[in-house]
């Protein structure tokens, strides 16, 4: 699946002007790498069928997971112990959607006091930074941090991207003032308390606008992301944290608890295509600005989609409550791969 926005070394040259010197380097070639072949799907620790037991931390290069590397997606009856119930999982949120912990659209600044988890009196603290995509990963981060021990702060904003730019809401034609005063907070809260871990992810399906108030598309819609992610992981790392950016979920073409519910014996029905749900142009782009700041990089696409089409069920788990989130049922299953990665992550940054 080849994204309008970004990908090719067309793109990469558009992105250069924006750019640091050595980090345009670096974007350059990498770009490079991918056009020529030096860098194959082959070659990525996450292609093969046995991958997606595996903790997924990518190894240098720009090609993250093959579209074609997963056994075929096998037809059945939906679960009778299915989980969460296909009639409730619109509602399987996260704990800080019902504790107020997470912000929505309307505003707020963040709570550091009232939205710890985890082992709240804990040596070490993780956090926990982003959009509702970012959010999504916090029934998995929660059960890793209770397991080692770890102080959890919840750090998230519906439709409010980590990257330093103006979040553009289409549906209503505004920037959100709100978004800007939260990211601006949560970063300086975090610079402040120099946490010792940062999960950060955000949605690809963001909008933005420039200096004018013209809405941002294609390569300059990239570059402005570019721009702004690298602002935002500087300040990150000036905390003193390991940051490891989580790439975004593979979405679906449904909306899978309505699916389902219209096709009990046929989970197969509300499958969607690899190459619909997941974006290999913008896994590329996260990676390389990810290896181009020095940060961790977790690509959990496989988990979500280890199969082709992808499922809507997975075992007994439903994996979305709606075309774009995942259940918190389906989320708190990955904790183990997710302590994997990031163990291995920071074994390799100590």
């Amino acid at each position: 699946m080849i994204d309008p926005d970004i990908g090719t070394i067309g793109r990469a040259r558009a992105v250069l002007p924006a750019m640091r010197p050595v980090r345009r380097l670096a974007i350059l070639a990498a770009a490079l790498a991918v056009v020529v072949g030096t860098a194959t799907p082959a070659a990525s620790p996450v292609a093969g069928a046995a991958a997606p037991g595996a903790a997924a931390v990518t190894p240098p290069g720009p090609v993250i997971a093959a579209l074609g590397a997963r056994p075929k997606t096998q037809d059945r009856p939906v679960p009778s112990s299915i989980r969460p119930a296909i009639r409730s999982a619109s509602r399987d949120y996260p704990k800080p959607y019902f504790d107020g912990c997470h912000v929505e659209q309307d505003g707020g600044l963040p709570d550091e006091i009232g939205c710890r988890y985890g082992r709240i009196d804990g040596s070490r603290t993780i956090v926990l930074f982003g959009d509702s995509h970012a959010l999504s990963w916090f029934p998995a981060v929660e059960k890793m941090a209770i397991r080692k021990g770890w102080r959890l702060l919840s750090l998230t904003m519906s439709a409010c991207t980590p990257a330093d730019i103006p979040a553009y809401a289409p549906k209503t034609g505004t920037v959100s003032e709100p978004c800007a005063e939260w990211r601006d907070a949560t970063l300086g809260l975090i610079e402040l308390i120099r946490p010792a871990v940062v999960l950060a992810a955000g949605t690809r399906g963001f909008a933005t606008v420039d200096a004018s108030g013209a809405v941002l598309t294609g390569a300059d819609r990239t570059v402005a992301w570019e721009s702004g992610i690298e602002r935002t992981i500087d300040r990150l790392k000036s905390s003193g944290a390991r940051v490891i950016w989580i790439a975004d979920t593979p979405i679906a073409r449904v909306d899978p608890p309505s699916c389902l519910a219209r096709h009990m014996r046929s989970t197969l029905a509300c499958a969607t295509p690899v190459a619909y749900a997941v974006n290999m142009a913008w896994l590329s782009e996260e990676h390389l600005v990810t290896q181009v700041e020095s940060v961790g990089f977790i690509d959990p696409s496989l988990w979500v989609c280890p199969s082709s089409p992808c499922p809507a069920v997975i075992g007994n788990l439903l994996v979305y409550r709606d075309a774009g989130h995942m259940t918190a049922t389906f989320m708190a299953s990955l904790s183990s791969r997710l302590e994997k990665a990031v163990a291995a992550d920071l074994v390799a940054h100590p």
